[in-house]
């Protein structure tokens, strides 16, 4: 029926993948009924854990009254003031995933600039589009590498420079001290739009997106799954003078009909205001118990706030690279050992663990702790 009985790769692990029958909090229970605490979070959207009573009331509010209508709601608008406002954005266009958020601001980038090219960070993960893969039009290059990103920019043919500023698709991989100040100094005296991809970072390490952290300002940024609050959503905004060319104001093709529906805007303004009045240092504090856990291991381990990852391999992973040594057998021995002990984790090596604000610091440090201690029998058996 679907291929290999899943619809996308990443839920699928052999012999055949767990299915989940509810979650609530911090929990799920599969089909059978056994609870697992979930530190997959459905890859990154459910910083609230499983059906917030709070979202789940606004949804059930707003599908009473319609699912979808061709028309603009006043919801949208007053998502679109507390995003703008959040994320210091002059305009955005809602759309409905990752993927459609990243191709379409690269798409603006080359309408806006003229130019053909587009360079992006090898590893980096930026939604199933042709603007993802390696190409003639589109080339790669090393995280925290700013010398590369000089000499690549340094002909003037690329349109944009697309990154996380932490990288979350081949695991964890924070920035270097000053390279994405660097990056925002390189692009912009080479006249390349600089794209902040913040579809996982945007509202995880504090109610903004990470750019603002650093007190940087990208000329485009793209966001999901924590703006959806657990439904689909998405957007990418950016500065007045290139915003200005979508349509209808501008000649800049773009349209969709589920953009902007109000269920998935319900939910998604609703998670916002919770948020803008949650402590991160809780959050902070829970993903720092979780690392300590795991570095037990005597393996690298790489976080950000909400989310971390182990590597099974020797040495500092601070590029794609470097992640790319990493035993990926042998992750998924652990992750065999997680499903057993009842926590759920990315089956795959170069996928996030997360952490949500539901999570009970004692089950956390309980669940890492075990984890560290199973990677650590693990790699010392290779």
């Amino acid at each position: 029926m679907f291929p290999k009985g899943v619809n996308s790769p990443v839920r699928y692990y052999p012999p055949y993948p767990m299915f989940i029958g509810r979650g609530k909090g911090a929990l799920i229970w599969d089909v059978d009924g056994k609870s697992y605490q979930d530190f997959l979070l459905a890859y990154g959207p459910l910083i609230l854990g499983h059906s917030p009573e709070r979202v789940v009331e606004r949804i059930m509010e707003t599908v009473q009254r319609g699912t979808v209508f061709g028309a603009p709601t006043e919801l949208e608008v007053k998502f679109g003031e507390l995003l703008t406002r959040s994320a210091n954005l002059d305009k955005v266009r809602l759309v409905n995933s990752g993927t459609e958020a990243t191709m379409h601001s690269i798409r603006l980038a080359l309408h806006h600039t003229g130019r053909r090219k587009v360079l992006k960070v090898r590893g980096g993960y930026h939604g199933t589009h042709p603007f993802n893969f390696d190409s003639d039009l589109v080339e790669s290059i090393e995280f925290n590498s700013q010398d590369a990103l000089r000499d690549k920019l340094s002909t003037r043919e690329y349109a944009c420079f697309i990154i996380e500023p932490v990288m979350g698709n081949i695991g964890v991989i924070p920035p270097r001290d000053d390279f994405l100040e660097n990056v925002r100094e390189i692009t912009e005296r080479t006249g390349t739009l600089l794209i902040f991809d913040e579809v996982i970072t945007g509202y995880r390490t504090g109610f903004y997106p990470y750019y603002r952290h650093l007190k940087l300002e990208p000329d485009l940024a793209t966001f999901a799954k924590i703006i959806g609050g657990g439904l689909p959503l998405a957007a990418y905004g950016g500065k007045e003078d290139i915003m200005k060319e979508v349509r209808p104001s501008g000649s800049f093709p773009q349209a969709g009909t589920f953009s902007g529906n109000p269920v998935s805007v319900a939910a998604g303004l609703e998670t916002l205001e919770i948020l803008s009045k949650k402590d991160y240092s809780h959050l902070e504090r829970l993903t720092d118990v979780a690392r300590r856990g795991l570095s037990e291991s005597g393996l690298p381990v790489n976080s950000q706030t909400g989310m971390l990852s182990i590597f099974f391999t020797d040495g500092s992973v601070e590029r794609a690279s470097d992640a790319l040594r990493s035993r990926k057998d042998l992750y998924f021995k652990l992750f065999e050992k997680a499903l057993d002990a009842g926590i759920f984790l990315a089956p795959s090596y170069d996928e996030t663990i997360f952490i949500s604000f539901e999570h009970a610091e004692k089950d956390v440090k309980e669940a890492f702790e075990l984890l560290g201690e199973e990677a650590r029998k693990i790699w010392k058996g290779t």
